[in-house]
């Protein structure tokens, strides 16, 4: 805690009132620095107080010492048509904008003035059902990455196995427009290597566009930062008390058709964890006890690199390229009391095991993507590839002892190996073509995609022989195959616009999946493919500050290597799992409607949602004969949704801004199910609360709540509440960036399972090290700033003189 009173300390001290400042940079539409452009700046209370500056080579100016209260700002250019921004307000808890890039059009033959009044970004933003969270103006952002900031945004939540969920479906990821194609743990590895200060903002539609409506999740779109005009960058180290630290740079480049942007880093961290079970197992004449304790320990280091850039060949063609890479080298050790209990509750069976295990995941990615913009307004012609490569390796080393009931060794011990190593390469080519056909009234989309993946996968088992010592492998447990998946997809939209603020869209897709194992060890193959028909439908109609949404969409769910793979996992000898290649893609059918306000300080939004989902899969587990269990991937006969949603924002006072969400999806299985598989109809419950509070300039605070609750055939994963509190401090011009996060500070996440199955009940509590209290800072630099204050220098000096 000396940190946190050590940090306030010195934001204190530097919180004493400055006069105001509002800086910029004036660009053309093609991003050109207009050198000597003039800007004037006046009060609105006094018109009569006026100042000018001009351009300098980067298109940039500055105003300083400016007394407090409402400013307009006008640029003007030879040949462009004037552009006013209209109530930029300085006062004592915001007293410095930087507007960024002032875009500047050509002069109009009417030879009308642009005004523009300007408003303030608040940290959350609804706009006809779609959420923005402007990452930049969150003081969780420093020292956070984008994993940690997807939790904080209305509707977002990780469900059970941490996977990013909207409204407790899985959303198609997307990074500056452009999509993501990773399995679950390769998006994982990247969302938590990509650094909280490189993103701008992050968008959330939950009414995505067409070349998106049939994601069952909708769109999450993460849009990093690009920086102004000139070289600009930031450095940032950060520490935390969970054994974490790291460090990060960005930076960026920016000049008449060409935009570079790279970050990279590095952070390791280090925590523990513990957990207990409880499984009753019923027979028809008896029951018994299994139980278990366990700790661990994770320690892992996670180095990232990213780069991105993009060239205007003209006005009408551009070039986009994107390199990333992470890793993940981690070491786990955990140690597990294994417990057998019979009905006079008598232990008679006792075992210890340890694991220790290394693994290293690598994820590899290039996207060249291409864009065409036609003279008709509106025409857009996209072309995304994409090629990526991944490995993961692991080894496993396994010893369990065995005990009398009394503690005393029995004498017997096992020890065991596993090894896997996966190999993963694909490429994506995706095409989009939109214009306008009739007027500005009736619109085409049309696309296509195909996507490759392949999977190399070996696993070999070994035990330790007790005569020489040596390790064996076991056949039965050891597993090699390759693995081939092929999605095309062909699209076609309509769009039509019958009023302003009354429109419809509707289209259809057709996806081809095909699946082929080839199973080296058997010495067979297997595959099989499925042809679906998706259609999308939407209703838009807008009354004054009311949005009403109607929307319908098919969409698949497709199983991925690790729920087809048919290895078994014998890391756990009491509960085995294990893919299944049978596995069919689940479709559903969802009908959503969202009605949504939004008038001055406060936006609220109401969805409810009917869906019918069809062959569904979910891990299952069964009692086996010798009282272990199994857990397989399998295909059940469906379940109908049954969804409510809310979320609003309230702004109380320029200084406050207050934002809460929920989420209830209620699962309702067949009577089959029910009857025979004993499966459960349950809720899944999601909420968010989040507040932003800016209590002096360049000082804020950013609060966030969440509760989550998430539902499965056969049980519920509880949770208890989930904080995060930051505090964030810019110094130095905004340049220097102090920001203390606190992570649980009152209460330690703990997550609490039940299953239940025609015969066991399990009641599994896990207790993973969630509290934490990290300082990062974080320094800016500016090629362009540095020049921006000497031209203002000059123009104040000449001003003077006059």
């Amino acid at each position: 805690m000396r940190a946190f009173f050590l940090f306030f300390l010195f934001i204190t001290l530097n919180a004493a009132a400055q006069e105001g400042t509002i800086g910029g940079t004036v660009v053309d539409e093609g991003n050109k620095p207009l050198e000597g452009a003039t800007v004037q700046l006046a009060t609105m209370e006094n018109p009569a107080f006026q100042k000018t500056v001009s351009a300098d080579g980067a298109g940039s100016f500055l105003f300083s010492a400016l007394p407090m209260g409402y400013y307009r700002l006008t640029v003007s250019f030879a040949g462009m048509q004037p552009l006013t921004l209209d109530s930029i307000y300085l006062r004592p808890e915001r007293y410095d904008f930087l507007l960024g890039d002032l875009v500047v059009k050509p002069k109009a033959a009417a030879g009308l003035n642009e005004i523009v009044i300007y408003a303030e970004k608040p940290l959350i933003q609804s706009k006809d059902g779609n959420i923005t969270f402007n990452v930049s103006e969150s003081a969780a952002s420093q020292g956070s990455n984008a994993s940690d900031l997807l939790t904080q945004v209305p509707l977002v939540s990780k469900d059970a196995d941490g996977k990013v969920t909207v409204r407790g479906k899985e959303p198609r990821i997307l990074i500056d427009d452009k999509p993501v194609e990773m399995n679950a743990q390769q998006l994982q590895d990247l969302l938590e290597s990509l650094p909280g200060n490189a993103i701008e903002k992050i968008e959330v539609m939950t009414n995505p566009p067409p070349q998106y409506a049939n994601e069952q999740g909708g769109v999450i779109n993460i849009v990093t930062r690009k920086g102004t005009v000139g070289m600009n960058g930031r450095l940032s180290v950060f520490a935390g008390t969970r054994g974490e630290k790291g460090t990060n740079g960005h930076f960026t480049y920016r000049k008449t058709g060409l935009s570079i942007n790279v970050n990279g880093g590095i952070s390791d961290n280090d925590y523990r964890g513990d957990g207990s079970s409880v499984r009753q197992n019923l027979y028809a004449d008896s029951s018994n006890y299994f139980k278990t304790n366990n700790r661990y320990n994770n320690s892992a280091i996670r180095p990232n690199f990213r780069a991105s850039i993009d060239y205007e060949i003209s006005k009408k063609h551009q070039l986009n390229f994107v390199g990333q890479f992470n890793q993940n080298r981690s070491q786990n050790t955990s140690n597990t009391t294994f417990q057998n209990i019979n009905r006079f509750e008598e232990l008679y069976r006792l075992s210890q095991r340890t694991v220790g295990n290394r693994s290293q995941n690598g994820n590899r990615h290039l996207g060249l993507n291409y864009t065409f913009r036609s003279q008709r307004p509106g025409e857009v012609l996209r072309v995304f590839t994409s090629h990526w490569a991944s490995n993961h390796t692991s080894d496993r080393l396994f010893f369990q002892e065995f005990y009398h009931p009394d503690y005393t060794p029995t004498g017997y011990d096992s020890t065991n190996q596993q090894i896997n190593g996966t190999e993963n390469t694909g490429y994506n080519v995706r095409i989009a073509y939109d214009r306008p056909l009739i007027g500005e009234k009736t619109f085409l989309s049309v696309g296509s995609f195909y996507t490759h993946t392949a999977s190399d996968v070996r696993v070999d088992a070994l035990y330790k022989s007790k005569a020489d010592g040596s390790f064996v492998p076991i056949d039965l447990q050891s597993n090699f195959f390759l693995f081939y998946q092929d999605i095309t997809n062909f699209r076609l939209s309509l769009k039509q616009v019958f009023q302003p603020g009354f429109s419809a869209t509707a289209g259809l897709s057709e996806e081809r999946t095909g699946v082929r194992f080839d199973l080296l060890k058997a010495g067979r193959d297997t595959a099989n493919t499925n042809w679906t028909l998706l259609p999308f439908f939407n209703l838009n109609k807008t009354w004054g500050d009311i949005n009403l949404s109607l929307s319908y969409r098919k969409s698949i769910r497709r199983p991925g290597v690790n729920e087809l793979n048919p290895t078994r996992d014998y890391s756990d000898p009491y509960n085995t799992r294990g893919g299944n290649p049978g596995l069919l893609p689940s479709t559903a059918d969802n009908f959503d409607l969202v009605i949504g306000r939004s008038k001055n300080a406060l936006y609220t939004n109401l969805g409810f949602g009917y869906n019918r989902v069809h062959t569904v899969f979910s891990a299952i587990r069964t009692l086996l004969g010798d009282g272990t269990t199994e857990t397989i991937w399998q295909n059940i006969s469906g379940k109908r949704e049954y969804e409510m949603s809310m979320w609003s924002g309230y702004t109380v006072a320029r200084k406050l801004r207050l934002n809460v969400s929920a989420s209830y999806v209620y699962n309702r299985y067949s009577d089959y199910d029910k009857q025979f598989r004993r499966y459960r109809d349950a809720g899944s419950f999601t909420s968010n609360l989040n507040l932003n509070y800016t209590f002096r300039q360049n000082f804020t605070t950013t609060g966030n709540v969440s509760f989550n609750r998430f539902a499965n055939p056969q049980g519920v994963a509880r949770s208890t509440v989930n904080t995060n509190l930051a505090f964030q401090a810019r110094l130095l011009n905004r340049k220097l960036t102090l920001a203390l996060n606190m992570t649980d500070p009152f209460f330690q996440l703990r997550n609490r399972n039940y299953t239940y199955g025609p015969n066991f009940i399990l009641e599994n509590f896990n207790n993973t090290q969630t509290r934490n209290f990290r300082l990062s800072i974080g320094y800016g630099f500016s090629k362009t700033t540095t020049k921006r204050q000497t031209a203002t220098e000059k123009a104040v000096q000449n001003l003077i003189k006059s």
